[in-house]
């Protein structure tokens, strides 16, 4: 009994995963073939997913940051102590750049975007809308899934690098106030440019691109297989904000074993 339902548990996840990684590699062969395969509507809606995921996001991902950059500084200011100014600016580096920041921005994104993608295309569903746009013509994986999935790229590669540099910059600020000899602005800068490498700028691609195809990928899934059925729209939000938030942690938490055992 018990070996049966962890096989018809596996062969569902498995199914599951086959069914995202197909929805990601056929939209970024379609993207690859440029302008000629997006019609011009659904680079109207590049426009307006990237304006209400990226920059409609923008306030709040600032607070979080400065929050965020300012708790972190204080703790590394701390462990570091006194004399520890390389140990400090690692410690922002590592959290901030390659774990905290690219991880906070992704549950932005699921929270907002992901379940708001979800309901939408269920809603679609459920009105018939998305049968209509097959009649008349339209692909709909053209116009609904591909622009998404560029749009919220685009914006989680955006609002990350925002977040790091804000999430930095209240680092420097909060220790102004609680370091014993705070350092100058263009110290500060310093000891982070020593620490930073190409390898952090990796990282945080890394944890940015796949994420954000991931969340649009799994939000677009959900909404587009959602039943006939009102009670399904908040169904499909509910999944696809659980199973993005399951693999944005998956793949995060794998490329940060990966870059500590090279």
């Amino acid at each position: 009994m018990l070996v049966a339902a962890t096989g018809r548990a596996t062969i569902a996840a498995g199914s599951y995963v086959l069914a995202v990684a197909t929805f990601i590699g056929l939209a970024l062969v379609r993207l690859r073939r440029g302008r000629s395969v997006v019609p011009a509507v659904a680079r109207e809606v590049v426009k307006r997913q990237v304006l209400f995921t990226g920059i409609e996001a923008i306030p709040f991902c600032a607070l979080i940051a400065l929050l965020t950059g300012a708790v972190v500084a204080a703790q590394a200011s701390l462990l570091s102590g006194a004399d520890g100014r390389d140990l400090l600016g690692l410690l922002l580096v590592t959290v901030l750049v390659r774990e905290l920041g690219p991880l906070i921005v992704a549950f932005i994104v699921i929270g907002r975007s992901g379940a708001a993608i979800a309901a939408e295309l269920a809603s679609m569903r459920v009105h018939r809308e998305i049968d209509s746009l097959e009649a008349m013509g339209v692909d709909p994986f053209d116009y609904l899934v591909v622009p998404r999935m560029g749009g919220v790229v685009m914006a989680l590669i955006g609002l990350s690098m925002g977040f790091v540099a804000m999430s930095l910059l209240a680092g420097w600020i909060i220790l102004q106030a609680v370091s014993a000899s705070p350092p100058p602005l263009h110290d500060y800068a310093s000891l982070l440019a020593v620490q930073l490498s190409w390898l952090d700028v990796t990282v945080l691609l890394a944890k940015t691109v796949v994420p954000g195809l991931l969340i649009a990928a799994i939000a677009c899934f959900e909404g587009l297989t959602a039943a006939h059925s009102s009670t399904d729209v908040p169904r499909a939000a509910t999944r696809g904000v659980v199973r993005s938030l399951s693999a944005v942690f998956l793949w995060d938490a794998g490329v940060s074993v990966l870059i500590y055992l090279a």
